[in-house]
């Protein structure tokens, strides 16, 4: 009976964990959202957020939130929460964080412009003085990228994600910047057959229709030639039956 109980509840609660006001962590909600239990952490995060805790605690809890919403795909809250981040008393170094995945919000959604401003801004204030720092350039570097990549700056995409391979060679985006350079030369040889094969098509389309013109003016001649031999012909027949009659005469 127990266990029917307990199934029962797993099925509500849609699978996930049933939390108690009193047994929720800030701790717990984090530990979960590095397990990759996303909607988990968002449930005992928003209670550690919601519940009667230190501000600064509670801003951490945000913090975490923002995070777990973005990795289960839910950008719009985690906008509001990092937009509410932002106005908290809050002196953790996670704050200087907000601008990097607030620009990740923006390119899931497809606000590439807005994610490129934000993104660009962010790396630009980081120095590659630590391999923490170094990282985070990298990372913020890559999404750029990724922007541009999206709205069809391909060149300057390029740039960025090679920037990635050959000065961050241990960054965690390595691969993933490698792997959209070797995507980018592709499409642009892509592109350059396609251009190649238009052309070619264009200047068969050319030749087609020269010979089709050259053709009408065949036919053309050919009708002119075949109305002068009719011409011609009856011509003769004429000028022969004028020299019948006049042999008749004779």
């Amino acid at each position: 009976m127990k266990k029917r109980a307990l199934w029962l509840l797993y099925i509500m609660t849609g699978g996930g964990i049933v939390f108690s006001q009193a047994s929720v962590s800030l701790e717990t909600g984090v530990n979960l959202y590095i397990s990759g239990k996303w909607k988990d952490a968002i449930l005992a995060l928003r209670q550690v957020r919601d519940g009667d805790v230190e501000s600064e605690q509670k801003a951490e809890a945000v913090y975490w939130l923002a995070l777990a919403e973005i990795a289960d795909s839910d950008y719009e809250s985690a906008i509001k929460d990092l937009n509410a981040l932002e106005q908290m008393s809050w002196n953790n170094l996670h704050k200087q964080e907000i601008p990097y995945h607030r620009g990740r919000c923006f390119y899931y959604l497809g606000q590439f412009d807005d994610a490129l401003v934000l993104l660009k801004n962010y790396a630009d204030r980081i120095l590659d003085d630590t391999i923490d720092n170094i990282g985070r350039k990298s990372a913020a570097l890559y999404w750029s990228g990724e922007c541009l990549y999206s709205l069809g700056h391909l060149d300057k995409a390029q740039d960025l994600f090679l920037t990635i391979t050959q000065k961050y060679p241990q960054s965690v985006k390595y691969e993933a910047a490698f792997y959209r350079v070797a995507l980018i030369n592709q499409k642009r040889i892509e592109v350059e057959l396609l251009d190649i094969l238009k052309k070619t098509h264009e200047e068969s389309l050319k030749t087609i229709e020269e010979y089709q013109r050259r053709e009408r003016t065949y036919d053309q001649a050919l009708i002119a030639y075949q109305k002068r031999i009719t011409a011609l012909e009856a011509s003769l027949r004429e000028l022969n039956a004028d020299k019948s009659v006049d042999v008749e005469k004779e």
